[in-house]
């Protein structure tokens, strides 16, 4: 006891940030539900209702290179203008999912690269039937949806923009993804730990 009470104010705020509990992390409470567009594999657009979370956002800023081939982006899954390929994961790895350690929550994080073709804005939703295991994290957090603003021109042919990022899941699944622009929602499979979808 002694050694605290000799101990300086910035000293005893120090130790108080370093003992501190992390704040837990929390997902968006619903908002009211609101029509949107849904397809199939192909893009055909049909209404329907579904609840949503508040929309985050990503802008031009925000986009970077993460590095990858033109190869390896023709490879990996599409839908619509967004093209979805791992950093840190090979789809459908079971000893890679399993070895993935959760955070406290019981997430995994898995670095998954998002190119996006030129001057197309696009919402990227997971399904609601999912997110109780499935988030998206291109915001550095944890999220239903996520838009990304339209960046660079429509040229052709288009520039390509890319956004690191990624999903969190609590459980081996094969992933709907779901990419709006303009009246058009396409949808991927995304294999994560299930070894085929």
């Amino acid at each position: 006891m002694s050694r605290l009470l000799r101990m300086s104010p910035a000293g005893v705020l120090l130790l108080a940030g370093c003992t501190a509990a992390p704040a837990p992390v929390s997902r968006p409470s619903p908002s009211v539900s609101t029509p949107t567009a849904t397809g199939t594999a192909t893009g055909t657009a049909t209404g329907t209702a579904a609840a949503t979370r508040p929309m985050a956002g990503r802008d031009c800023a925000s986009r970077v290179s993460v590095g990858l081939s033109d190869a390896a982006w023709r490879t990996a899954p599409v839908a619509g203008p967004a093209t979805f390929a791992p950093l840190d994961y090979a789809w459908g790895d079971r000893a890679g999912f399993a070895g993935r350690a959760p955070d406290a929550q019981g997430w995994r994080w898995f670095k998954v690269a998002m190119r996006l073709r030129g001057g197309t804005p696009a919402t990227v939703t997971i399904p609601a039937a999912q997110r109780d295991a499935a988030a998206l994290t291109y915001r550095n957090g944890l999220d239903d949806t996520v838009t990304f603003a339209a960046c660079g021109d429509g040229s052709d042919p288009a520039p390509t923009v890319e956004f690191a990022g990624g999903f969190a899941l609590r459980a081996a699944l094969c992933l709907t993804v779901e990419v709006s622009s303009g009246d058009r929602t396409d949808r991927v499979v995304l294999d994560f730990g299930k070894g085929g979808c």
